[in-house]
């Protein structure tokens, strides 16, 4: 199979050059990494290697998204004591009413 095909990728300089260590050790130039990456994954139609997070760990973390979860639960568990409006208009006539009423 001839090579015609270039992707750019944009890397942090640190890990760029941890990565080329690493690869290095095992006689391949981070091209060639890429490439065993890439085959492996169509080989086994994946990632080739275990993907996982820890529980209660990554992006939803975090106290605002913990608190905004948390909301919408309650939000979702008792709809009746929220207040609901079909559209923008009706909602910032809404929020205008709320500033008369100050």
């Amino acid at each position: 199979m001839t090579k015609s095909a270039s992707i750019n990728v944009r890397l942090y300089p640190d890990l760029k050059k941890e990565a080329e260590g690493v690869f290095d050790y095992f006689g391949l130039s981070l091209q060639d990494a890429i490439t065993v990456f890439l085959k492996q994954s169509c080989n086994v139609g994946g990632f080739p290697f275990e993907m996982k997070k820890e529980p209660n760990e990554g992006r939803w973390n975090d106290p605002v998204s913990l608190a905004a979860l948390e909301e919408s639960n309650r939000i979702v568990a008792n709809p009746s004591a929220y207040k609901w409006h079909d559209n923008v208009d009706a909602l910032f006539s809404d929020l205008d009413a709320e500033d008369d009423d100050e």
